[in-house]
């Protein structure tokens, strides 16, 4: 079928499709100005012996190719040897034989040395008998550059990620270590019997100092942990009303001590109500709300309502309203009291009140995951109200009778005297506070340095429960739990540590240990996680 219009002008004027029935033969002028408005660059090779028989100036001008150079006199494969990368993807294909239909990425030097990334496609065509091969070339250079530089940032914040995880697991440990011994040496003096009162006075102070840096400590690593999006609720059964009750009475002695009246209004059937949440996390809120009211309330009123709003048979949902007559919050810095570390009060006021402007924050936070959402309403002078409405998923019967009965369905012992408890905890001061304490409560005690120790005395001496360190010498904790469970899979172990990690409850579950204790410690909560796994706790390890 060749004719005149065959023996000059450009080839791609000449293209035929595969099945076609003629030849396609538009005017050239016309075929060459709409290929080069094409941002891609093509190259028409001979597909038997891999000549380039034509291109188009896109591939000119990506390639930096100088005017003087006839790609025509080369092959391919030449082409390829000269400006194919060594680093690039699917170097062997181009360099030998790229496919009929193919596409995929590639990496070129131009002419003047410059990286060019590219995305390549190919297809084929005839021209009567003869067959050819067209590659289309796309700069993608500013596309992969722009990924790169994405992921050196993605990398970069997983680092600073990590590193800021090293550093609060780090400094919560140093942190916790010496007021642990603080706080239990307070604790074991205000212990003694006929203390003078001037001495107690002074020992009160101290261990509230003491427990006000700790909350600092705690709020910095909860709204780190929030703000990371690590932070899960850890649910099971309890009731709502004894979790209410329980945060009032931690607060009693410092209403009355700043003279500020508390009120509590509930209604009916709150006792009976008992649900599937965290227990602990729902307390944080209530404690941080309370806290808030009693810090801005002086010689005031703090009113906590709890209201059902909602009662069925599968679901309660209640309203939580905690609202104080203190200076209050004026309208526009609202929405700023949410924010972490936001003081909304002049510089004197803030210096006043204190804290570290992260309670508010991490209890919105909170609010949020339980499925709420923390609103408030003041105005300066006239005090604030702070509430918010929960939806709580209603405890089963079977659920109910399970966390009565110790959730193994054992009954729980009611005193801690003549438990055999082994102490395994490298720190001479954490050691002596907890021993003393294990003692006052009729505990037969032994003593460990490091794992390798605790593992000898294992051997020789059977224990009701084991507290253990997780950073020691020689062999920690991780490793020890290990080796103990490879022979023991039921006396309990209970985690001893300062270090509060982001996956605290899954590491601790996944290592070995039954639960863990978090240094510094209230001696009545250390009590009643002894007395919830032992004795004869039966555990199943997988």
């Amino acid at each position: 079928m060749a004719n005149a219009d065959n023996k000059g002008g450009s080839f791609f004027n000449r293209l035929v499709l595969r099945n076609s029935k003629e030849i396609y033969k538009p005017d050239t002028a016309y075929q060459k100005a709409l290929l080069e408005l094409y941002e891609d660059a093509y190259i028409i090779i001979n597909h038997e012996n891999k000549d380039i028989v034509d291109f188009n100036d896109r591939l000119r001008t990506m390639f930096q190719f100088p005017p003087e150079l006839d790609l025509k006199q080369l092959q391919l494969t030449r082409l390829m040897m000269r400006y194919l990368a060594d680093d690039s993807t699917n170097k062997e294909l181009m360099m030998n034989n790229i496919p009929d239909l193919w596409q995929g990425e590639a990496t070129f030097m131009t002419h003047q040395k410059d990286k060019l990334y590219a995305y390549i496609k190919s297809n084929i065509f005839y021209e009567e008998a003869t067959k050819f091969q067209i590659i289309s070339i796309r700069n993608i250079t500013e596309k992969k550059i722009a990924e790169q530089e994405l992921k050196i940032y993605k990398d970069k914040v997983e680092n600073a990620t990590k590193a800021k995880a090293r550093f609060l697991s780090s400094m919560s440990h140093e942190l916790r270590t010496p007021l642990n011994g603080i706080i239990g040496t307070s604790n074991l003096v205000l212990m003694e019997a006929n203390l003078p009162e001037n001495i107690k006075n002074h020992v009160n102070i101290l261990r509230y100092s003491s427990e006000h840096m700790l909350g600092i400590i705690n709020d910095i690593l909860d709204f780190s942990k929030i703000d990371a999006g690590k932070l899960e609720l850890k649910k099971h059964t309890f009731y709502l009303m004894a979790c209410i009750e329980n945060t009032i009475k931690s607060f009693e002695a410092q209403f009355q001590a700043n003279e500020t009246t508390f009120i509590f209004s509930s209604m009916p059937g709150l006792t009976d109500i008992r649900v599937i949440s965290d227990e602990v996390k729902l307390s944080q809120v209530f404690n941080n709300l309370l806290s808030n009211a009693l810090k801005f309330t002086m010689g005031g009123t703090v009113t906590f309502t709890v209201k059902i709003e909602k009662l069925e048979e599968h679901t309660s949902t209640i309203l939580f309203d905690v609202k104080d007559s203190g200076i209050g919050i004026p309208k526009e810095k609202q929405e700023e009291i949410f924010q972490g570390f936001a003081q909304v009060h002049v510089d004197e006021l803030s210096r006043k009140f204190g804290g570290t402007g992260l309670g508010l924050s991490i209890s919105e936070k909170l609010v949020a995951k339980f499925g709420g959402k923390l609103e408030v309403e003041s105005a300066p002078g006239e005090g604030a109200r702070f509430y918010f409405t929960l939806p709580f998923i209603n405890a089963k019967p079977k659920e109910i009778k399970a966390a009565d009965e110790n959730i193994m369905g054992v009954k729980c012992i009611k005193d801690t005297v003549g438990l055999r408890i082994l102490v395994v905890e490298d720190n001479a001061i954490n050691a002596s506070i907890l021993i003393s304490f294990l003692k006052k409560w009729g505990v037969r005690v032994k003593e460990a340095g490091n794992g390798i120790q605790a593992l000898e005395l294992i051997k020789y001496h059977q224990f009701d429960l084991i507290l253990m360190d997780l950073e020691m010498p020689e062999m920690n904790g991780y490793e020890a739990i290990k080796k103990i469970r490879e022979t023991d899979r039921v006396t309990p172990v209970l985690a001893f540590t300062a270090t509060l990690l982001e996956n605290m409850e899954s590491l601790i579950s996944e290592t070995g240990f039954n639960d863990y204790v978090l240094k510094p410690y209230r001696p009545a909560e250390l009590k009643k996680k002894i007395l919830e796994y032992a004795p004869h706790r039966i555990v199943n390890y997988v």
